[in-house]
């Protein structure tokens, strides 16, 4: 038996299997589902619906504007690490029982995980003002600030840090303008 013929018997099957692939891919493009080809419901601006689809249209008081992105997007609070967790339980368990030199330096290991954390260097900036180291304080609670983003308790919070500072370094016009700040925020 010639070459030629082995090849034709061969080539008529795989042409058959190759056109019933192609047949169940395109196949399965489809979907079984029928599509809705209602129009969608029309309100007008007075929040009543129209009686028909057509009279929506013809002009009834119906405004139609296009989609227009929120001016501003609510940030997700962001969540610390695992470790920078452990860190800040051990910490606040030192500051309770006033080894604030140990709390210090959990919260400064917790912040060489993650420096741009803005709770960190606010619980730095509480442990700075209960040891009555004022001159650190405003720094820390204005680093928090710059990286606080849109949290108004956390950013009111580090005004009243730096009201309380402000005052205890005899300057009473710089802590008040704090005060008004902590205020303006909340």
């Amino acid at each position: 038996m010639p070459a030629s013929f082995r090849t034709q018997g061969l080539a008529m099957p795989l042409k058959r299997l190759s056109i019933a692939a192609v047949c169940l891919l395109l196949g399965a493009c489809g979907s079984p589902y029928r599509m809705d080809t209602r129009p969608a419901p029309v309100e007008s601006v007075s929040g009543q619906r129209p009686a028909d689809t057509a009279t929506a249209l013809a002009g009834g008081g119906t405004e139609v504007r296009p989609y227009r992105p929120p001016a501003q997007v609510a940030r997700v609070r962001p969540t610390a690490s695992p470790a920078v967790r452990k860190l800040l339980r051990k910490a606040a368990a030192q500051r309770r029982a006033g080894d604030y030199a140990a709390a210090q330096a959990s919260i400064e290991r917790a912040l060489r995980i993650e420096s741009r954390n803005p709770r960190l260097w606010n619980r730095l900036a509480h442990l700075y003002a209960d040891q009555g180291q004022y001159a650190w304080v405003e720094s820390f609670a204005a680093k928090s600030n710059a990286l606080a983003g849109s949290d108004p308790i956390l950013q009111a919070d580090n005004w009243q840090l730096i009201a309380t500072t402000r005052e205890a370094l005899g300057d009473r016009r710089g802590a008040e303008q704090a005060r008004r700040r902590a205020r303006i925020i909340q």
